[in-house]
């Protein structure tokens, strides 16, 4: 039996972010992962999709140059050197990462983690003990049960993918099917996005989707709602997706069909009940301190317990972890002020609640809301659409939630998301002076 303090079950953002705080309080670690190792973001998630909305969004700008008075053509686009780019990203992360380790003290151990006891896990006949273990496993595509379902393809695949489809349909309607969507229909895909109900991005505001999704029909996305597919069939090396949409019974010919149908915990091979660990549908159960209520040596991050499945959140959870285990449970998970973006062209980003949430809360609320296309700096970079719109509470100014779509809405939701964290009030950013003329300055008229 190996006895170690810490061992963490998964090399992404959660376990590697634990365990570098944890070695470096002077602690014996020890991370597992059946490699390789770098985490989702890093290797098939956030970085290398980020590269290919990159070169699309820089697409999307030279063919409007002409707004500015600059003439230009766009001769072709070579895909398969965009992967390269991505790759050059991507490549190098798993022998950094292994290096990283192996500097800070950290054993890698290859293969499958199975929890044998409440204090012990076995990867590969090797036996390890541990004071405390975090659960970070990530996550998984959610399976499609339909006939022919197994050649639909995922993330991994299209980020791969060097010739650009003539038709994609994409089933689903969340983040990735709206981040790829574009950036096929972009390079010229006849994109289908096959969306389950009429609302597309849950989570985020229904007006600025609304908005988002009309600007995407412009660029060709055909959105069919209420769609269920019935079948996946191939024709001639190409596809078939037999489904029904509200009613009606349609085929969709692909070349590539994309399952954007969310993810899932990865939790299959661990065995939680020998750990005395609990489980539900969306991953394993913890409680304000990210351990599991059955067994406080086990933590759970990431994708693992399903709460927020964004890499900034893991890495967040890794660090209150690492503390929670070296200093007793002394900090609990605070999602109240967590942003978010869709890295569409232009960007839909959001922090805190929806009207819709904030009036089901019985808050007493303010809403302003603002077509900012006009305002000044939105029209000098000729950048729309531009939207936004920003819950308050009535009677203090106190920032509910913020929602925004247009340029730099990744990075200007920001400012929202510290005023709510630290407690701001409108009046309290009424007070901010603001570089002009610039994104940021437009910031100070969305809540008036």
């Amino acid at each position: 039996m190996e006895k170690y303090d810490f061992v963490a079950i998964g090399g992404g953002n959660t376990g590697l972010s634990a365990a570098y705080r944890i070695a470096a309080a002077g602690k014996k670690v020890a991370l597992v992962d059946k490699g390789p190792v770098g985490g989702l973001c890093s290797l098939a998630g956030c970085n290398p999709k980020k590269v290919l909305v990159r070169a699309t969004e820089v697409l999307d700008e030279v063919r409007r140059a002409g707004e500015h008075g600059i003439e230009v053509e766009v001769n072709r686009v070579d895909w398969s050197r965009v992967i390269d780019r991505k790759k050059s990203f991507t490549d190098p992360v798993p022998a950094q990462t292994e290096e990283s380790l192996s500097k800070k003290g950290i054993a890698l151990i290859r293969g499958l983690a199975r929890f044998v006891s409440p204090d012990a896990i076995e990867v590969d006949g090797r036996q390890l003990e541990a004071e405390g273990f975090v659960i970070a496993t990530g996550s998984t595509p959610r399976r499609l049960f339909f006939p022919g379902a197994e050649a639909t393809r995922i993330s991994d695949d299209i980020l791969d993918l060097r010739t650009v489809p003539r038709d994609l349909v994409i089933v689903g309607a969340g983040v990735v099917a709206f981040e790829f969507g574009q950036v096929f229909a972009r390079l010229g895909s006849r994109v289908s996005m096959l969306m389950p109900s009429d609302r597309a991005l849950r989570g985020s505001d229904a007006d600025l989707v609304a908005v988002l999704i009309e600007h995407s029909k412009r660029l060709g996305i055909d959105f069919v709602a209420h769609a269920r597919v019935h079948g996946l069939s191939t024709r001639e090396s190409r596809f078939a997706v037999d489904a029904e949409a509200s009613g009606e019974r349609r085929t969709f010919e692909a070349d590539f069909v994309l399952n954007a149908a969310g993810r899932v915990a990865a939790l299959e091979s661990l065995n939680l009940p020998a750990a005395g660990v609990a489980g539900h549908a969306k991953g394993v159960v913890v409680d304000d301190y990210l351990r599991s209520p059955g067994n406080r040596r086990v933590f759970a991050g990431g994708d693992a317990h399903g709460k927020r499945q964004l890499s900034p959140v893991a890495s967040y959870e890794g660090r209150v972890i690492a503390r929670n285990f070296l200093e007793g449970d002394v900090e609990r998970a605070s999602y109240d002020a967590i942003p978010q973006a869709v890295f569409t062209v232009p960007p839909l980003a959001w922090v805190g609640l929806t009207e819709e949430e904030a009036c089901e809360k019985g808050a007493r609320i303010a809403v302003v809301s603002h077509d900012m296309e006009t305002w000044r700096v939105f029209a000098i970079a000729g950048e729309r659409p531009a939207r936004a719109k920003v819950v308050l509470e009535k009677d203090t100014g106190r920032i509910l939630g913020a929602h925004l779509l247009g340029a730099c809405a990744g990075e200007l939701i920001h400012v929202f998301a510290m005023a709510m964290r630290y407690g701001l009030t409108t009046a309290d950013l009424d007070k901010m002076v603001w570089t002009y003329p610039t994104f940021s300055a437009a910031l100070d008229s969305t809540w008036k």
